[in-house]
């Protein structure tokens, strides 16, 4: 862990408690929407919504909530590319069209943390280690930083429809099947009661390494035995 080997499991799960306390620590976190003009403004610039329509799925959206965007596509009012290529424009990253067949990339993330925030790896350059993640709605810059530090990428985002995320998210559950291995802890514990979880399924599978990183509302661990990695995932709020 760090870099650092350990003598015996006791060593080892006080360094994973005294780094899970510093991982758990209040932090500030990156505000995701300042200074961004606001969707339906992109759409209206570009002619794809008069202000007339805008204003009537934003009373809709008083009334029955949702996003704005998948309201104005379910009306009819855009296309779900123009909404995806009006969000890439508001966080400033390209569209990235996702293949019809999905192409193992080798870089795998929870789907506990994919499915919540609408993201999926898209594509992974092995020389320089970039990988590009997709996104739905917006970009998660916490997100981002945690998989570099649990993977060694460089992350970059982009976006992607929703049709293309939800197929994608079908045919890599397919491909990977029951390579994946996560467990996820929704009751919350201490520093304390998760480094011995963490050591225990250490020994279990006789992991080599062990990576840590704080992740939205979960503490992310990976851990690595030979070919086979598990990912513990435990909720923090």
């Amino acid at each position: 862990m760090r870099d650092l080997w350990y003598c015996s499991s006791p060593c080892f799960t006080s360094a994973a408690e005294q780094e899970i306390s510093g991982l758990l620590a209040p932090g500030v976190e990156q505000d995701n929407h300042i200074l961004r003009m606001p969707l339906g403004l992109i759409l209206i610039s570009r002619g794809l919504l008069t202000i007339e329509q805008l204003k009537g799925v934003t009373n809709d959206q008083k009334e029955t909530g949702g996003e704005i965007g998948e309201l104005l596509v379910r009306q009819g009012l855009v296309t779900e590319k123009q909404v995806t290529a009006a969000r890439a424009a508001q966080w400033g990253c390209p569209v990235f069209a996702l293949p019809k067949h999905p192409v193992p990339i080798g870089i795998n993330i929870p789907p506990a943390l994919i499915r919540p925030y609408s993201m999926i790896p898209v594509h992974y350059v092995a020389a320089t280690k970039l990988l590009l993640v997709g996104f739905v709605r917006n970009v998660e810059y916490e997100l981002l930083y945690a998989i570099e530090q649990m993977t060694g990428c460089k992350t970059r985002p982009c976006f992607v429809t929703p049709s293309d995320f939800h197929t994608q998210m079908q045919q890599r559950e397919q491909l990977l099947g029951s390579s994946l291995k996560e467990s996820t802890f929704e009751r919350i514990q201490t520093p304390a009661e998760i480094a011995r979880i963490l050591c225990s399924s250490s020994l279990e599978i006789e992991a080599d390494e062990a990576f840590l990183g704080k992740c939205k509302e979960y503490l992310w661990a990976r851990l690595k035995a030979d070919s086979k990695t598990v990912d513990l995932l435990f909720k923090t709020r």
